[in-house]
């Protein structure tokens, strides 16, 4: 699913297209408190974002969770629960669902890019085929960035293996047919080159935001 956000839209509202996406799942954002320097800062998003998990755990189940931290820094989220974190621009968002249904969740948020930054990220973040189909539009390299973090929150911890920007592609959508993220490799048994996603994609006036649910 792909939307775009156009005129008065803001953070709410990117909110409330998730959801539609993911009915059995919530999300929150909470603002990350301005602090200086960069460890006070990390200590902010890391409490914003638990603050936002604990918000969509509670809007879910009716009891806010308190997620855990493991040896990565990835969140552990108590039994029968999954979700995934991120924080860009000064808010921390949370997507939380049930793990009987959703065996793996991802959520990504990123500020808009300038032209000049999405020139730059393109080679790293995109496979050639990619950049030949959406060239470095400051919009689309966001996107595909987001939806590959997401893949990666989602994916990660199921198969117990780290992988990067060109495990997997964004292919166009057309009229009836969503974009697809397709894995270009083997990544585990189930997860072969070839496997496609569908990711919520969102574009709003203060970013992107993205998701994938397993």
């Amino acid at each position: 699913m792909a939307e775009c956000l156009r005129g008065p839209a803001r953070v709410e509202a990117a909110l409330a297209r998730l959801g539609a996406a993911l009915p059995d799942c919530r999300a929150a954002v909470v603002p990350v408190a301005r602090t200086e320097g960069p460890k006070a800062r990390r200590a902010a998003e890391f409490r914003a974002g638990r603050l936002a998990a604990a918000a969509a755990s509670a809007s879910l189940t009716g009891m806010p969770c308190l997620a855990g931290r493991g040896a990565d820094g990835a969140p552990l989220w108590p039994a029968g629960l999954t979700g995934s974190i991120s924080h860009s621009g000064g808010q921390a968002l949370a997507l939380v669902g049930p793990s009987a249904r959703r065996a793996g969740l991802g959520v990504d948020i990123e500020g808009p890019l300038s032209p000049r930054v999405a020139a730059e990220i393109a080679p790293v973040a995109l496979t050639p085929e990619e950049r030949a189909c959406f060239g470095t539009d400051p919009v689309w390299v966001g996107l595909i960035f987001s939806a590959k973090e997401s893949l990666f929150k989602a994916l990660s911890p199921r198969i117990g293996r780290r992988f990067d920007f060109d495990a997997a592609r964004l292919l166009p959508g057309g009229a009836t047919q969503p974009p697809l993220l397709c894995l270009t490799c083997d990544l585990a048994p189930g997860w072969e080159a070839g496997r496609r996603i569908e990711p919520v994609l969102i574009a709003h006036e203060q970013g992107v935001m993205t998701a994938v649910a397993l």
